[in-house]
């Protein structure tokens, strides 16, 4: 495809260090950018982590909008990837670092001289470029938000373990939403109060995170915000429902909704809604493609956004 030859690793310098990210540009230039925020946990660039996701999803994504004449910026987040941070610090990581390095990417590419910036966050970093676009001295020119929550954190996570636990381990279940609940209110649970198989997912140290995420409203966040728009669903995402998209449609009226019948949450197709089975396929086969119709859908958002 010859996309490759045009991407190169970048480091964009922060107060804490520096974040470490991928930029692609097509070949004669552009004057519109693209920056990918990547999902929840160890995700990196790539569309990759260490808990064993392998899809390779953001760098399909980069090189098919790239041939589409757009330049693409993916990062990894503070503590993820290449992005290096101190060990005794990523404890007290919030969520709104993550918003502070998203800022500074799109201030890397402002500096680099491009009139239009656009923001396409997957899941949690569909949340981000709300928050992104909420601050006043950020200046985005549309969102594209894939497969991203329509409902705060606590509602997700409530949702998502129920459907894991219910009804072969109700008991775990109530325990979860003891701890979502205290969290919510902004009360840190020791770890001898969390039962093992919640630890990874509640400890102490990803607390003060899950704390300030679950602060942050998208529905609120998506009715405030003017920018153009664009929600992408996937039918069969077993992370995040259709009605996350819908909610956030509703909340904000100008925004464009559209849904892909077959979708999984790796913004793939998928022939199973089971979540056992996704998680054996889709969401481990870095060769699969990308949906047809996704990166012309949001070609075509950006394009028009520019008129």
């Amino acid at each position: 495809m010859g996309v490759d030859a045009q991407q190169r690793d970048i480091t964009i310098a922060c107060d804490w260090g520096d974040i470490a990210a991928t930029m692609a540009t097509p070949e004669g230039g552009t004057s519109t950018a693209v920056v990918i925020v990547a999902g929840s946990g160890p995700t990196d660039r790539n569309g990759n982590s260490s808990a064993g996701l392998v899809t390779y999803a953001y760098k399909m994504l980069s090189d098919e909008l790239v041939e589409r004449g757009f330049a693409v910026l993916r990062y990894d987040k503070r503590a993820i990837g290449g992005s290096h941070y101190p060990a005794e610090r990523i404890a007290q990581v919030e969520f709104q670092d993550f918003v502070d390095d998203a800022a500074q990417c799109v201030a890397y590419l402002r500096n680099e001289g491009y009139d239009r910036v656009f923001v396409a966050g997957h899941s949690e970093g569909g949340q981000i470029a709300l928050e992104l676009a909420a601050r006043e001295d950020v200046k985005v020119d549309g969102l594209v938000l894939l497969c991203a929550a329509g409902y705060s954190i606590d509602v997700i996570l409530e949702r998502q373990l129920a459907a894991q636990l219910y009804p072969s381990n109700i008991g775990l279940l109530l325990s979860a939403r003891n701890i979502i609940t205290r969290l919510k209110s902004g009360q840190r649970v020791p770890n001898e109060q969390i039962p093992d198989m919640l630890k990874s997912l509640f400890g102490e140290g990803v607390q003060p995170f899950l704390i300030s995420s679950m602060a942050s409203d998208p529905q609120r966040l998506a009715s405030e915000c003017e920018l153009p728009m664009l929600i992408v669903s996937g039918g069969r995402d077993v992370q995040v429902s259709v009605d996350n998209g819908e909610r956030l449609a509703e909340a904000a009226p100008n925004a464009r909704h559209i849904t892909f019948e077959n979708v999984a949450h790796v913004l793939k197709d998928t022939t199973t809604s089971d979540r056992v089975e996704q998680l054996l396929s889709v969401y481990n086969d870095g060769w699969l493609t990308l949906t047809d119709g996704l990166t012309a859908e949001i070609a075509t958002f950006i394009s028009n956004s520019q008129q």
